[in-house]
């Protein structure tokens, strides 16, 4: 033991040097690993795996676990809202670089602005609205563009909320979230939920400003922080893997109920190896790893459902909201319920009891 307290410094100074250079490359690999969740199991596996122990047990056969269909997402060009535009006359826009205006109409009359997306329209347009607001007073300007600009002022106040909805029915980040993708969340993935929430509530008090007419609460707001929180969605794409893990949770949890109802009771009271070799399943595989994971999963919809509720309240995509995460969320409540269930029976039937954990 000595000995081998002192390997690395009998090495050659090379050999030490690429052994250590090796043993910083490991450590710099198990902290990556460590912070990104991957050293987690991986929730097929986890699923698969005690699916695996209870058909060595039971009667159960192992089939394809197939998603029912959601129904489409309503298309753009049929949610999106028509904008009127506003004009202002050529020599008036000269006059407005009394008060800051007139670069940023101008930015809205070039060929960038006439192509922007529905987040930075959205954003130009709350920067504008508080841009004019001061500029109603300003003693340079003429009574004649005085009023015009408060025709203007009052016409978008009003064309706010349609810009707002097209905003959250049509950016292609926020349909994404709700189209979800072919990607599981693993074990641990609530350590990750803090950064997509608190931009779901970013853009929830954006569109609380937005509809109570609140100019104070919106000041300061223009499209690059509305970006910023697209962007935290983006990146991650935490909202469209926790309602495919939502989904796929409940078409796995749902076939696996079907075939358990299924099982005789009766016949593995009789079997008193059987009935301790799912005991053990249940308290040290499902209790302790599956029904932790499918926790975790009811947990996030706690979270995130209630700000994508309310997000998109009164919009086209409301019911869309509904069917893809709300109505998936409550569904693997139920069959956790159901699956728990079981155990129970099986308990109440059989003597000696086999020990339940509640859902």
């Amino acid at each position: 033991m000595g000995n081998n307290r002192n390997w690395l410094a009998n090495k050659p100074a090379q050999a030490q040097s690429n052994t250590l250079r090796f043993l910083r490359y490991l450590l710099l690999a198990m902290l990556v690993l460590s912070n990104s969740g991957c050293s987690r199991p991986d929730a097929d596996q986890l699923l698969g795996d005690y699916q695996q122990r209870l058909e060595r047990v039971l009667p159960l056969t192992r089939a394809a676990v197939e998603l029912s269909p959601l129904p489409t997402l309503p298309a753009i060009r049929e949610v999106r809202h028509s904008i009127a535009a506003s004009q202002v006359d050529l020599l008036d826009l000269v006059a407005l670089r009394h008060c800051n205006l007139q670069q940023l109409v101008a930015e809205r009359n070039n060929s960038l602005g006439k192509v922007m997306t529905s987040s930075n329209l959205l954003g130009y347009e709350l920067q504008l609205q508080q841009a004019i607001q001061p500029c109603l007073h300003h003693p340079a300007l003429s009574e004649k563009l005085r009023h015009e600009l408060q025709q203007i002022h009052v016409q978008k106040q009003q064309q706010l909320p349609l810009l707002l909805e097209n905003f959250l029915t049509t950016d292609p980040t926020l349909r994404k979230q709700l189209s979800g993708q072919q990607r599981l969340l693993r074990q641990g993935a609530s350590q990750a939920v803090t950064a997509p929430l608190t931009a779901l509530k970013n853009l929830n008090r954006l569109k609380q400003a937005i509809m109570t007419g609140e100019e104070a609460a919106a000041a300061g707001i223009d499209s690059h922080y509305i970006n910023q929180q697209l962007e935290v969605l983006y990146q991650g794409n935490f909202v469209a893997d926790w309602q495919f893990s939502l989904r796929r949770s409940n078409a796995w949890l749902s076939a696996l109920n079907q075939q358990l109802a299924q099982v005789p009771l009766d016949t593995l009271c009789r079997q008193p190896a059987k009935l301790e070799i799912l005991n053990n399943i249940l308290t040290q595989i499902f209790t302790q790893r599956v029904q932790a994971y499918l926790a975790e999963l009811d947990g996030l919809s706690y979270q995130l459902l209630p700000e994508l509720q309310q997000l998109y309240l009164g919009t086209a995509l409301q019911e869309s909201v509904e069917q893809r995460l709300a109505e998936p969320a409550s569904q693997l409540r139920d069959l956790l319920k159901q699956h728990v269930a079981w155990y129970q029976q099986l308990q109440q039937q059989c003597r000696p009891k086999v020990g339940v954990s509640g859902a």
